[in-house]
């Protein structure tokens, strides 16, 4: 939050330049061709989301977005009515004879409504204004489309930023890490999403040009296997693009993962950059991004994997497509021996110690990334073959998104190095785009594409339910973050190593929160039954699900989980609440955290916790969801806690502190 909250906090103070901005992405997206380029997807409900988290407002940036596509519709409008049919030979539309066709035949099939419908298909919004104009429609009906559906699809673009927005919001709330874990999550899956859109609007097009001139150049020369080759290659064969697209791909993979795995192999296994990003994601661990991850992480896992496999492989044999059945298999058979050998050919060591056996306890690649491109990638490949470029685009879009989510959530719990990951992901590709030649070159019939994708998606999210839900306490200690404790002796804690210890909470944006009242070493247990005999009720240990009634904005106090606060990314080991005293607003709440000190009594030893008080009360954030907002407590219910800890039987109290003003008692179970 230190890196992003100044430029949130810049966009705060001059919303003039966000919305000009916003402007300027929502008029691009809206000229001819050039919206091809422009992200204005995400750009918008990325406004929409800093409109959900307070940082500008609903009204201006719906304007912003409405008078910038309605004028850029207008631009190509009158650019189409002042060239006319010239429009067609003009840069940049002469590059896209085929998607200005397409335009074509959709402004003749809609009509009028081919305004309005035009700006939610992509490719053919960025010519039917442009198109509409060279056909001659009439400027006031024109005006009057474009400006109602532009109002409409700026309500479609931003509200669904808004409610991402809300979600972060609340995310916030509860960690302001995780906030920003979510963020570069969201950034990741958006920059995928838009690279498989710009190759699909882009490269296809220039790919299509350069086609047709190696074809014509094949076509001049004499020979029979020069003509079979200007065939091949020629746009007017439905399946040259893909193939030398699938090439292309093989030839660039294969090169970077050979640069990957030399580099591997060499001494410096373990470049700066994985150093890096592997410092910078221990970094940003916090727990409830902890437990989203390790869930996207196990939908990874072989046996899940293994259950989609099989289900593309079933579906191709119950439609008697056998050769893309072999195909398949062979794909990911042959890349699951590859990742293996190359484990246990390079056993480069991962980032953390992690309990695998086998060839899995090694690093490069990274088996989650390969198999889930390879898999993925090889449904992407099947669901897509008969489908138009955009249809295309989105089944790979949607495949990549996942394959990226699970990638980044192995770098995020220091499973793999990032070569690890890059290696893994491209491998899988180079093994996805052999297929993909394969499955161009010979199509197997009759698969009934949408079904196989229904199939393959309901059985990932069942699999990986019922994985999570039989194996998520076991994944959790697997992936948390090692603790190691440092054993001192009790008179040497009680001395002077008590105040080795932080003196207040550490928040996930590493800020200070309220301070700790006292250190104990001992039973938590203990500790535990003596509140309770003071009226103190111990709540679980925070989950998600614990969150789900923060949805409710009309919720009561008492309905609510305290609020995760996290001290140094790690939750509390003990919570307890209570009432507060008298007429006072809200509940008190004692968090208990493990530090990293055990102290020590000849064999015997014990870890040391740090022990705070707050106040809650119910905050309703915009009338959406109600979370506890946390405050500190008074000195009188400090000193009442206090009390509560010194008369409780079985706990003494040795000795008082002030350092800088606060107050620390040193507690420690008698054995």
């Amino acid at each position: 939050m230190d890196y992003i909250q100044p430029y949130l906090d810049y966009f705060t103070a001059n919303p003039e330049w966000a919305l000009v901005i916003i402007f300027l992405i929502s008029l691009g997206e809206a000229l001819l061709i050039i919206g091809l380029f422009v992200p204005s997807t995400a750009v918008l409900v990325g406004a929409g989301v800093l409109v959900g988290t307070g940082h500008l407002g609903f009204w201006p940036v719906i304007i912003a977005t409405a008078v910038g596509c309605i004028v850029g519709d207008q631009i190509s409008y009158w650019a189409g009515r002042l060239f006319g049919e010239r429009l067609k030979t003009m840069w940049p539309l002469s590059l896209y004879p085929q998607l200005v066709a397409k335009g074509e035949d959709f402004v003749r099939v809609h009509g009028g409504k081919s305004i309005a419908i035009g700006r939610f298909v992509p490719g053919v919004k960025s010519v039917v204004p442009g198109i509409v104009g060279m056909f001659g429609m009439n400027q006031l009906f024109f005006i009057f489309v474009n400006v109602t559906s532009g109002i409409f699809w700026s309500f479609a673009h931003v509200v669904p930023g808004v409610l991402i927005g809300q979600g972060l919001a609340f995310a916030g709330e509860l960690s302001g890490r995780l906030l920003v874990v979510l963020l570069v999550l969201l950034v990741v899956l958006a920059l995928a999403g838009f690279i498989i859109r710009l190759a699909a609007a882009g490269v296809s097009p220039f790919l299509n040009h350069l086609l047709a001139r190696v074809s014509a150049w094949a076509r001049a020369r004499r020979g029979r296997s020069w003509q079979r080759f200007a065939r091949a290659v020629s746009p007017d064969n439905p399946r040259s693009v893909m193939i030398v697209l699938f090439a292309a791909i093989i030839f660039t993979g294969i090169i970077a993962f050979a640069n990957l795995a030399i580099r591997a192999a060499s001494q410096n296994a373990v470049s700066n950059i994985d150093v890096s990003v592997a410092t910078l994601m221990r970094e940003s661990r916090n727990a409830p991004g902890d437990e989203l991850m390790t869930v996207i992480t196990m939908m990874g896992d072989t046996v899940v994997m293994t259950a989609l496999a099989l289900t593309i492989l079933g579906w191709l044999v119950w439609h008697k497509a056998y050769r893309a059945a072999w195909a398949a298999g062979f794909a990911i058979l042959a890349a699951k021996l590859f990742e293996l050998a190359m484990k246990l050919g390079l056993q480069r060591a991962r980032p953390t110690e992690l309990s695998y056996s086998g060839a899995s306890i090694f690093s490069f690649p990274s088996g989650h990334a390969t198999m889930a491109a390879v898999i993925f990638g090889i449904l992407a490949v099947l669901v897509s073959h008969s489908m138009g470029r955009w249809g295309r685009a989105v089944v790979y879009a949607l495949c990549a998104i996942l394959v990226v989510a699970i990638a980044y959530s192995r770098l995020y719990l220091g499973a793999h190095w990032l070569s690890d990951v890059l290696a893994g992901l491209t491998f899988g590709v180079v093994m996805m785009a052999a297929f993909g030649v394969a499955i161009e070159a010979i199509p197997p019939r009759r698969i009934k594409p949408l079904g196989l994708f229904a199939a393959a998606l309901v059985v990932f999210l069942a699999a990986g339910a019922l994985h999570v839900a039989t194996g998520f306490t076991r994944a959790s200690e697997m992936y948390a973050v090692p603790q190691p404790q440092i054993l001192v002796p009790v008179a040497q804690w009680v001395e002077k190593d008590w105040q080795k210890l932080p003196a207040r909470r550490i928040d996930m944006a590493g800020r200070p929160g309220e301070t700790f009242i006292a250190q104990f070493a001992g039973n938590l247990d203990l500790l535990a039954t003596q509140l309770e005999a003071g009226g103190w009720t111990p709540t679980p240990v925070w989950t998600w699900r614990e969150s789900l009634p923060y949805l409710n904005p009309n919720a009561a106090l008492p309905d609510l989980a305290p609020r995760p606060a996290l001290h140094e990314g790690l939750k509390a080991k003990l919570t307890l609440t209570r009432s507060a005293p008298g007429d006072g607003p809200g509940r008190e709440v004692i968090r208990i955290y493990k530090t990293g000190l055990a102290a020590a009594e000849g064999t015997v030893y014990k870890p040391i916790y740090l022990v705070s008080l707050t106040r809650e009360v119910m905050n309703n954030g915009f009338n959406l969801y109600a979370i506890p907002s946390q405050r500190p407590a008074s000195d009188a219910d400090i000193a009442d806690l206090r009390g509560e800890l010194a008369r409780a039987q079985g706990l003494s109290v040795l000795s008082q502190h002030d350092r800088a003003g606060m107050v620390q008692d040193l507690i420690t179970a008698i054995p």
